[in-house]
């Protein structure tokens, strides 16, 4: 692993943690205050962050690249939408392991569309997801399923298929105004809800300062920034490596309703959480082993062995 990789992996970590941290936060934001509005006023403050760094390049992005980008933000607004009304009724670090399952939909999704097809690490992944998410609502020798975890479940539903609509996306286009132009479609998704439901033209909702705190917070760090750091670090490392370690957000996101807000698993529910993660980990724990024994077979004799604390780089 050379400097630029390591690096590359412990800004993702980074960035990993800063979204688990954010589970609690919003749950607390939104305490009092419309969803909607809380969500227009974080999409308004990331927008103008992105658009301050990448608003010479929205000209670059052809027309229908740039429509399909404001409907891939559309779908992530629902996706955060429905993540948020589902954190007012249930705990943070529960909404962040059920978020984590859009991992296993994606192949499900893809190979919907013909782009590829369900392996077996998929399949062991799937199952190991389905009994973490049995052990999780198991109360009283009964399944409990609330209504904030049929919403975090279909949050993770359209996270995973804004995963696999920005797929699309030639690769000769500069990523960074799209991203620009799905955060503008999430700020004007959320800015109709909050004008329809919320009333903000007739009546604004007075706004507590943890509320600003939160949308500040998400919008700058949990949005602009980890865009721009994902970009870059995705340059320098394996696509296998960044999925793994995002997939470590719901353990911070547990930690964190835990530190913020004395969340405490049961011991089954541990053991539901400990089954998802290793879930989410599969496939992308497959993918590495499958390249590391392919450069193995490939590496002359001659050639010394990588060191045992890393991947050789690309």
């Amino acid at each position: 692993m050379n400097h630029k990789s390591f690096i590359a992996d412990v800004s993702m970590l980074g960035i990993a943690i800063i979204w688990g941290f954010t589970f609690p936060m919003v749950k607390d934001a939104v305490t009092g205050f419309p969803v909607y509005s809380f969500l227009a006023l974080r999409f308004a403050l990331a927008s103008i962050a992105l658009l301050a760094l990448t608003w010479r390049l929205l000209r670059t992005v052809p027309l229908k690249w740039a429509v399909f980008a404001l409907g891939a933000g559309l779908v992530n607004f629902a996706g955060f939408a429905l993540q948020t009304f589902g954190l007012q009724t249930i705990s943070p670090g529960r909404a962040a392991f059920i978020t984590g399952l859009y991992g296993a939909i994606v192949p499900f999704m893809l190979a919907f569309m013909g782009r590829g097809r369900i392996t077996r690490p998929v399949w062991v992944a799937i199952m190991l997801s389905v009994l973490g998410l049995t052990c999780l609502f198991w109360q009283d020798l009964t399944l409990s399923i609330a209504s904030g975890d049929a919403l975090v479940m279909l949050c993770a539903v359209a996270f995973a298929l804004q995963i696999v609509m920005v797929g699309q996306f030639p690769k000769s286009i500069d990523p960074r105004p799209l991203a620009t132009l799905q955060s503008i479609a999430c700020f004007g998704g959320a800015a109709v809800f909050a004008m329809i439901n919320d009333g903000v033209l007739v009546s604004p909702p007075a706004l507590p300062m943890n509320t600003l705190g939160a949308a500040a917070f998400t919008a700058i760090f949990a949005t602009a920034l980890a865009l721009l750091v994902q970009t870059w670090a995705q340059r320098h490392t394996p696509t296998s490596h960044a999925a793994l370690i995002f997939c470590t957000e719901p353990v911070w996101g547990a930690l964190a309703g835990l530190t913020l807000f004395g969340e405490v698993f049961t011991p089954l529910a541990v053991l539901g959480c400990t089954f998802m993660l290793l879930g989410m980990m599969m496939p992308d724990l497959s993918g590495i082993v499958r390249e590391a024994l392919q450069r193995r077979a490939l590496r002359p004799q001659s050639q010394p062995a990588a060191p045992p604390f890393g991947l050789p780089a690309r």
